[in-house]
């Protein structure tokens, strides 16, 4: 079989170029490629045909100088802003499943006193972006527009980055935010062999796991303590051990200290590990009901029919708007049904008992 070279030809490709093979030509029924590359001739004497696979042929120019053929890769998508993320399956939740489209990042305000969560951040992306650099931009735009960020900010494990802890404290919030282990081994002798465990909670020379014993706002640091489990302790090695341990005649016993400087994104000022810790990380539940919200109640953002990013944003603002219009219509209708109830009793003009609106609700129904 001859080798073939194509002529000094150009062939521009949108989105992918051609894929050409060569197969038996039939003589019935000549492939219409060896025409346009002029190997019409060649290929006639071995007997073969070019076809052209997986591009589709969209403009010919011949304007003398040289003929150049436009194609389009059919497998390429129309939408060259989206891209392929992943996130949890719906039907199981402990896999991962990859979808093509885009990412919208929305931040829920949390009002505890009043029982209300309302959308107050949105920024948009490809399916693969970094969601982890789009806090601090999304805490930009609350401050921008309410003043001021929040007393905790709640975040999962894709926002664990040392810059979003940093505009956390500069702006007097406490970051609350999953510790992603990344590559660490979390093995129990792995654990040991560094001195504390995942939580950031250290061990103590004899082996035991020491306690949280507070975290001082002043030094920025975090106290942990024995308090000599080894006094109720039935281990034996640990009690022969208490007989010789110098900490063992202080009232807490063995005491270090884990500073934010050190460890600016495991120690946090509500340690991790505690009580505390776990009850406001279940509040981050409220960000999956607005997720929810707008992708189920709203169907707003399920399977939208958009291309480009920037239509991509507009939905994602529209849809955030439509659950917070909702929200706080839903909150003075409520507060609305409870002022008349309480008026029916007594028939007379009674004031609702509860604390004041905070600045920010007041801000979205009375804007300048």
């Amino acid at each position: 079989m001859p080798i073939l070279a194509f002529p000094s030809r150009s062939a521009k490709a949108q989105g992918g170029g051609p894929c050409p093979t060569l197969q038996e030509a039939d003589p019935e029924n000549l492939s219409s490629f060896n025409r346009i590359f002029g190997l019409e001739e060649e290929l006639r004497r071995a007997s073969i045909d070019l076809i052209v696979k997986r591009a589709v042929l969209t403009k010919i120019v011949c304007d003398g100088t040289g003929d150049s053929f436009f194609f389009r890769c059919p497998k390429l998508p129309s939408d060259l802003d989206a891209r392929i993320g992943v996130r949890r399956n719906p039907q199981n939740p402990s896999k991962k499943q990859k979808i093509f489209g885009f990412n919208a990042i929305v931040d829920t305000a949390i009002e505890l006193d009043i029982g209300i969560e309302l959308p107050v951040g949105c920024s948009s992306a490809a399916g693969n972006a970094t969601e982890g650099r789009f806090f601090i931009t999304n805490k930009e735009q609350i401050l921008k527009h309410h003043r001021h960020p929040g007393k905790i900010h709640l975040a999962d494990a894709k926002y664990d980055e040392r810059d979003n802890y940093a505009f956390s404290r500069e702006n007097g919030a406490i970051p609350i935010i999953d510790y992603n282990p990344r590559s660490e081994k979390l093995t129990a002798s792995a654990l040991r062999e560094r001195g504390y465990d995942q939580n950031g909670w250290p061990y103590a020379p004899c082996g035991v796991l020491t306690r949280p014993n507070g975290f001082d706002f002043s030094s920025q640091r975090a106290a942990f303590s024995c308090r000599r489990q080894c006094v109720e302790s039935t281990n034996p090695d640990l009690v022969n051990f208490s007989q010789m341990c110098p900490h063992w005649i202080n009232y807490h016993g063995f005491t270090r200290h884990m500073s934010i400087a050190r460890f600016p994104r495991l120690i946090v000022e509500v340690l991790r590990g505690t009580e505390r810790h776990r009850r406001l990380k279940s509040l981050r539940s409220a960000s999956e009901r607005t997720n929810a919200s707008a992708k189920e109640d709203f169907c707003i953002l399920t399977k939208p029919k958009v291309r480009g990013l920037t239509r991509a944003g507009v939905l994602a603002q529209i849809a955030v708007i439509v659950v917070l219009l909702k929200r706080v219509s839903a909150f003075i209708i409520k507060v609305t049904l409870a002022l008349r109830k309480l008026q029916s009793k007594d028939h007379s003009p009674a004031i609702l008992p509860g604390p004041e609106v905070p600045p920010f609700i007041r801000n979205l129904i009375q804007r300048e």
